[in-house]
């Protein structure tokens, strides 16, 4: 290796290494959880958590209203709570 390559090298491994490292959630999956209930409560029925995932910064709610005939996914962001990404669905009885 050159003079320069080996500098070039270990900059970029460092870089990498660094990248890599998963920042620990602010917000809690309870915490998660309830900005959906929130976000989708309503006069009709009750909103149930079917699952919830941790991945790439984020949760994943899976979420049905079963009396409101809906349901859907939220991604929210796991250091503000803002969510990222929504789909609902509204699904015939």
């Amino acid at each position: 290796m050159g003079k320069i390559g080996f500098p070039v090298l270990f900059v970029f491994i460092l870089f990498i290494s660094n990248g890599c490292k998963s920042v620990s959630p602010k917000i809690t999956e309870a915490e998660a959880e309830s900005i959906v209930i929130e976000q989708h409560s309503g006069d009709i029925g009750e909103v149930k958590i079917i699952s919830v995932n941790h991945k790439w910064g984020k949760y994943i709610v899976e979420w049905e209203n079963y009396d409101n005939c809906e349901s859907g996914m939220e991604h929210i962001d796991d250091q503000n709570g803002k969510i990222i990404k929504r789909r609902s669905d509204n699904f015939l009885i």
